[in-house]
């Protein structure tokens, strides 16, 4: 009996180690390290609007972190990019007002309000850049949606840099972790079904 729960522990092990590498191999590290001081646009993804149309905290960071970016004049535009996905507002729209709010004159601020996943944040926000003839971006996300933002944005956008906004002082530790490998088993899952 212990052989044979030496032998199935051996094979769980190598499953998970296997499963680990293809992950890495997949899905790289994100890509955080500046090229170049300054970027055309930061893309800026999406998150959960509250019910009163009011951003998110995690969605307020992100905006921040964009608008951050704007005034130490890191980045030119800033694209927000959501549709109404949890409820009848539109993430963009919220976000923008948001940044506005924040001291972003309106006109430096462009709307993408069909994206309902990472994913659409990356393909519709890349086809912005391109009627625009933005040569680059900074994608602005959370730390925990990093990896899954960058492989999108390699399939999507041409030169960019990842940015990890600052946790929302609401977000505890302990979930933090659990959305980073929520968001990881997501990806892995994803991958199989195809949608990588």
């Amino acid at each position: 009996m212990k052989r044979i729960v030496d032998r199935i522990s051996w094979m769980a092990a190598g499953f998970l180690a296997a499963n680990i590498l293809v992950f890495c191999v997949m899905f790289r590290r994100p890509k955080v390290r500046w090229e170049q001081d300054r970027y055309d646009c930061a893309i800026v993804c999406g998150c959960r609007v509250e019910d009163d149309g009011t951003p998110s905290d995690t969605l307020k960071a992100r905006v921040e972190k964009a608008v951050e970016l704007w005034k130490a004049r890191k980045v030119q535009y800033l694209i927000m990019s959501g549709a109404a996905v949890h409820n009848d507002f539109i993430e963009a729209e919220a976000m923008k007002r948001y940044a506005v709010e924040l001291g972003v004159p309106a006109e430096y601020i462009l709307k993408e309000k069909r994206a309902v996943s990472t994913y659409h944040n990356l393909k519709y926000s890349g086809e912005i850049m391109q009627n625009c003839n933005f040569r680059d971006c900074v994608v602005v996300t959370s730390g925990w949606h990093l990896r899954k933002a960058d492989h999108y944005a390699r399939q999507n956008v041409k030169r960019y840099v990842m940015a990890a906004a600052d946790r929302s002082g609401k977000e505890k530790a302990g979930r933090s972790i659990w959305l980073h490998i929520r968001t990881n088993l997501h990806m892995y899952v994803n991958m199989w079904r195809g949608y990588y």
